[in-house]
């Protein structure tokens, strides 16, 4: 299965740590609870969680190994999904001179928010019965506690870009995972049908939850079936399954045309979810016009691409532009690239 996220066998996964995590404080805070309000002294860089928005909040300390060990994911986390809105803020209990000084020395490498406990870890860490750090709370746009664990967890990740995205349910997952489990069973077995029926089930609880699950069904057409008509059959279905998901639409797009794992590439249909996008979103939508220009980056078409992702640039909020930009410059030195070497 190729590495998009949330794979449809990572959420069977998620699923059973889901019943896990959801178990730590039976009468006090937990998976599926309202996120209660971030009480903290002072903020040592950044700001508060803007409300609607998803958010992490984690608890460290500046002497606790395993919380530096967690840092750079956290770092990384933060800077990839900032501009989809994600924050998160590091909670420590420590004196405020201590915690700037562990921050000033770790810069860029430790850019999200930082504050200092200030009734935070009363109304969170210890409401949920929790014991050691470091430890996280996924919170959803909605203020619902999705997720409550350790952030070295390697499943960790994968629940924060589901969240970020819109697209993680932890009842529904629960649901979803003994039908996932069967339907990779199947597919090892080489029973494809099966897998097919048992992986169809799951997209009906949700399909926008299970979008990973559709496009993984997709790779398995074209990966170990060996069949790129029916991948193609099934693509299309995919496009016209999520024509009013902007989301899903860029992710089947860009899977389309550039997925790694795939020894061939459907441009064609790619380009047929992307201005599915277009039409759905606008012609001045940052997303479509990024789609768009991605898309004809892969199909050869370079003056499209830096024409398209150009107007994305213009368009973008300011947090945005730097991530566009670096996108803009590959497809220009492409574009003279190929200018030189007529």
């Amino acid at each position: 299965m190729r590495n998009r996220g949330l794979s449809w066998y990572g959420t069977a996964m998620l699923a059973a740590l889901t019943m896990a995590t959801g178990a730590h404080a039976a009468d006090g805070l937990k998976v599926g609870d309202s996120g209660p309000a971030i009480e903290v002294k002072e903020y040592i860089q950044g700001e508060a969680p803007e409300r609607g928005k998803p958010y992490v909040v984690e608890f460290w300390a500046t002497w606790c190994g395993p919380c530096k060990k967690s840092i750079p994911h956290l770092n990384e986390l933060y800077k990839k999904f900032r501009p989809m809105g994600l924050s998160i803020v590091g909670i420590s209990d420590e004196t405020p001179q201590k915690v700037k000084s562990f921050v000033k020395r770790q810069g860029e490498n430790m850019s999200y928010p930082i504050a200092i406990d200030g009734g935070v870890q009363q109304q969170w860490f210890k409401a949920a019965g929790l014991r050691g750090i470091p430890a996280a709370f996924i919170v959803n746009s909605d203020n619902k506690i999705m997720w409550i664990g350790n952030p070295l967890d390697p499943q960790f990740g994968k629940i924060v870009e589901a969240v970020t995205k819109g697209r993680y349910n932890p009842v529904l997952s629960k649901r979803a995972a003994p039908k996932l489990n069967a339907a990779e069973r199947a597919a090892k077995l080489r029973n494809f049908k099966q897998a097919y029926d048992h992986m169809n089930e799951v997209i009906a609880l949700d399909n926008k939850v299970f979008i990973d699950v559709a496009m993984d069904q997709y790779d398995m057409k074209l990966n170990q079936e060996k069949d790129p008509q029916a991948a193609g059959q099934y693509a299309e279905k995919l496009i016209l399954m999520y024509r009013q998901d902007a989301g899903a639409l860029q992710m089947i797009a860009i899977m389309l045309a550039a997925d790694p794992g795939h020894d061939t590439h459907d441009m064609k249909r790619a380009r047929e979810a992307a201005d599915f996008l277009m039409m759905l979103e606008g012609p001045r939508s940052v997303l479509a016009l990024q789609t768009s220009a991605e898309v004809a980056y892969h199909a050869g078409d370079k003056d499209r691409a830096v024409s398209e992702q150009k107007r994305a640039w213009m368009f973008a909020e300011p947090h945005m532009k730097p991530i566009l930009k670096t996108d803009l410059d590959k497809y220009l030195a492409s574009k003279k690239r190929r200018s030189t070497s007529r």
